[in-house]
């Protein structure tokens, strides 16, 4: 009897089950970019004269990015009208301002912004395109861009043709907009096509301002020296360059009571020829570069008047800028070390200061090993007065100790420093690798080599003009990549491009390839220099 009932309650279980609805799946997801079915007026359509365009999609979608993606070629003076935006629609409605030239062929490239609405698959590269004139045009011009000097390019560069015609000259990109354009968008190659026959002018544009009017102030620009025949099958690069504008002051920015910074843009050949308050009272400062930006750093003392008139001297002329003082807090002297808690082999040791060092003594300065014996040492002030080099034999393997005593060190605003202890240590060789070089130059060119962490960082630079082979010993565990310049009027720095003079930037070169180095390895590689 009881096996009976337990038989009727599985069963009825089991109806229970049979009887639950399961939980849908939701089928394979979508991976078809959606497909244009119609367009009014149709896709190449010759002797347009709509103002209004309408496509049709097989399915809902929607933009991303338009702004970024879309590049309408030749450009329009006002911006298309565009909808829906936001929403998801069957259809785009395109709504021309412009007045359309005569017997040209238009494209409206959408790049990657249509994507359907439920899973944003792109519809790649869609383009729409028609002709005012008799035929749709179908020569086009193809290349890559490339930053002149770094390995990596920036993306979404604005590439330009002007057309060779009586009112063309080398001015004209300052002025008005390209016959056409396109976009490498996230890669460094671009296609401009539909382009009618004869010659033009090809550049790119990191366009800041995206209004396709070259700004040499923000602007990169890449260039061709000669003109181009559409008519071919060459394809072009372009290398990216940003030019030296002319010389000015771009901002004075006050940091302390006795500090304050020139920004300026352009080359810097002006001297800090004297500081005078409005009595014209000379005031005693100091002035130097700044390593990184371009900013000049003036330090002044002795001061109590409200502002101050740096005379700058450029060339034969000296320019006055006002300096408004307005705060009342003071630097005090900071020093730090410049390693961490390591000094590798190859590496020196370093004291750094915020305020300018005016004097070091020796006597109030001692290193120590770690069998506390006197380590013998030389210092030396660098030109900028912002640090000095403690310069000693190291010993691999052992631990070290600086003590900086009261008044070792003094600032230019009279400061003095109270005790200061560091301490670090070195590595043995084996934790570090070595690299091997070899420069093929047999052409003899003046050419600069500098071996570069995977950050950027130029760990070191050597000068040759024939076949070489460079030794790099004690390097850090890491991947290291080598950069030729090539200096073609050997004053050892790169040197950039100007368009207007028609000087292309001087050629940076990688190696075909990142090395990776590990501990107590030693690398050989061959660089070319063609």
């Amino acid at each position: 009897m009881k096996f009976r009932y337990f038989f009727i309650f599985v069963a009825l279980i089991s109806l229970v089950n049979c009887a639950r609805v399961g939980r849908p799946t939701g089928g394979e997801k979508d991976l078809k970019a959606p497909i244009s079915i119609s367009a009014n007026p149709d896709f190449e359509s010759i002797h347009f004269s709509a103002d209004k365009i309408k496509i049709s999609f097989d399915e809902y979608i929607k933009f991303k990015d338009l702004n970024k993606q879309l590049v309408v070629s030749p450009p329009l003076e006002y911006p298309p009208e565009i909808t829906p935006l936001g929403t998801a629609s069957k259809f785009i409605s395109i709504k021309l301002k412009d007045t359309l030239k005569e017997n040209t062929t238009y494209t409206f490239n959408f790049g990657n912004a249509i994507v359907d609405n439920s899973e944003g698959n792109p519809l790649q590269q869609f383009k729409y395109l028609f002709s005012t004139g008799d035929f749709i045009d179908s020569l086009r011009v193809d290349g890559i861009v490339r930053d002149a000097f770094y390995q990596k390019t920036a993306s979404n560069i604005s590439v330009l043709l002007y057309a060779v015609d009586s009112t063309f000259n080398d001015s004209i990109i300052y002025k008005r907009k390209p016959d056409y354009i396109a976009n490498t968008l996230d890669s460094i190659a671009f296609s401009i096509t539909n382009i009618k026959d004869g010659k033009y002018m090809l550049l790119a544009l990191n366009d800041v301002s995206n209004n396709m009017i070259y700004d040499p102030k923000e602007d990169y620009i890449g260039y061709l020296n000669d003109l181009i025949d559409v008519n071919s099958d060459t394809t072009y690069q372009l290398d990216l360059f940003k030019e030296i504008p002319n010389f000015s002051i771009k901002n004075k920015t006050e940091l302390s009571a006795n500090h304050f910074v020139l920004g300026y843009e352009g080359q810097l050949e002006s001297i800090v020829e004297n500081i005078v308050d409005k009595e014209q009272n000379s005031i005693s400062f100091l002035s130097y570069k700044d390593r990184v930006t371009d900013s000049l750093h003036i330090w002044h003392k002795d001061n109590l008047a409200d502002s101050l008139f740096v005379q700058l001297k450029q060339k034969d002329t000296i320019i006055s800028h006002l300096v408004r003082i307005r705060s009342q807090e003071k630097d005090s002297l900071e020093l730090t070390k410049s390693s961490g808690q390591t000094l590798h082999l190859r590496d020196s040791l370093f004291v750094l200061s915020n305020t300018p060092i005016e004097k070091l003594d020796r006597n109030k300065i001692e290193l120590h090993d770690k069998d506390s014996v006197n380590v013998p040492f030389t210092l030396s002030k660098n030109p900028l007065n912002d640090k000095f080099e403690i310069a000693f034999k190291k010993k691999y393997s052992d631990r070290y100790s600086l003590t900086l005593f009261p008044e070792a060190v003094s600032d230019f605003l009279g400061h003095k420093n109270d005790t200061i202890s560091y301490s670090f240590s070195t590595k043995k060789p084996e934790d570090y690798g070595e690299i091997q070089l070899k420069v093929i130059n047999e052409n003899k060119i003046s050419t600069i080599i500098e071996l570069i962490s995977d950050s950027g960082v130029i760990i070191e630079r050597n000068f040759v003009s024939e076949t070489k082979t460079l030794n790099y010993t004690l390097l850090i565990p890491g991947n290291y990549n080598f950069r030729a310049i090539y200096d073609h009027n050997d004053n050892k720095k790169w040197d950039t491009g100007d368009y207007l003079r028609k000087i292309q930037p001087e050629k940076v070169e990688y190696f075909q390839k990142e090395l990776e180095l590990r501990a107590n390895w030693k690398i050989t590689e061959e660089f070319t220099i063609n």
